[in-house]
């Protein structure tokens, strides 16, 4: 089975839906994202085995979206440094620091299935990325971009970790801008999840944070 077949395979399993090559026009940029499916009235234990299986690498959501955007529009940012997509999802923010003229990009998710999808979706768009289920597991990174990782209050302590240590952050965030209020958004754009389906995320308004640049 190749790796597309096993991603496929997730995203018929729960949502009975298919994957194809989407263009995300704002980024020029092509990813394997979910088609929406026919019927979203999900049942309750639906709802319930996605959200614990949820393909994340099969939307673009709205922060690592908005987190692309700003990095194409910032590619000074990133540029002949070797980046760290943290919480990679889709790989979309990696994809985004290569075009902008980064080194090197690892795209960094404990989800195999997602580390796969970022590799077909790099393919996609003639690029190479790099692949770990931990930022321990690479030795040198000059910059970590970090897309919508709180919307687990387990991660919420993720922030104050990154932004203590040497190496420099960029973090967008939408679900919950409140735990890095501290901090102080140096940017807020707007944004949209692709697909959004079935209100699996309402959140369109992101905020950009810096730590050591």
């Amino acid at each position: 089975m190749t790796k597309i077949d096993s991603l496929r395979q997730q995203v018929k399993r729960l949502f009975n839906s298919e994957i194809t090559p989407q263009l995300i026009n704002d980024v020029d940029l092509r990813l394997w994202l979910m088609v929406p499916p026919v019927d979203q009235n999900f049942s309750p234990a639906q709802i319930e085995a996605i959200w614990s299986n949820m393909p994340y690498w099969a939307f673009v959501w709205s922060s690592g979206r908005a987190l692309a955007n700003y990095v194409l529009e910032n590619p000074h940012l990133v540029k002949d440094k070797v980046i760290a997509d943290f919480g990679a999802g889709s790989g979309i923010v990696a994809l985004a620091a290569l075009k902008a003229g980064a080194k090197q990009a690892w795209v960094v998710d404990i989800d195999q299935a997602a580390l796969e999808a970022c590799e077909e979706n790099a393919t996609l768009n003639n690029q190479t990325v790099l692949t770990a289920k931990s930022l321990d597991e690479i030795e040198a990174i000059d910059l970590i971009l970090v897309g919508d990782v709180l919307y687990d209050p387990r991660n919420h302590g993720l922030a104050s970790i990154l932004f203590t240590q040497e190496t420099s952050v960029i973090w967008a965030e939408s679900q919950a801008q409140t735990k890095l209020s501290q901090y102080g958004p140096v940017a807020s754009l707007d944004s949209e999840t692709v697909p959004n389906i079935g209100g699996f995320d309402e959140h369109k308004q992101i905020h950009i944070y810096h730590h050591g640049l």
